[in-house]
């Protein structure tokens, strides 16, 4: 899965978070990166821990968005 992030400067941070999730970061560039979650049973179970985790981080960075997209850039 594709992750989208507004702000540049937060990448860093939220990479580091989805890595202590256990998520496989990879192919990260300035405003995205790919990312892999291998416990999950399914793409479906993967994309709502994903999309769990994206929520939860956030919470924590008001007036960042982060969020899946697909290869066509639609989220």
């Amino acid at each position: 899965m594709h992750v989208y992030i507004s702000h540049p400067t937060a990448l860093d941070d939220l990479c580091a978070f989805l890595e202590r999730a256990e998520c496989v970061v990879q192919n990260s560039h300035a405003h995205g990166f790919d990312v892999h979650l291998p416990r999950a049973y399914s793409e479906t179970q993967a994309r709502r821990e994903l999309d769990i985790y994206l929520a939860t981080w956030q919470v924590r960075h008001p007036g960042v968005e982060a969020y899946v997209v697909d290869r066509d850039g639609v989220a």
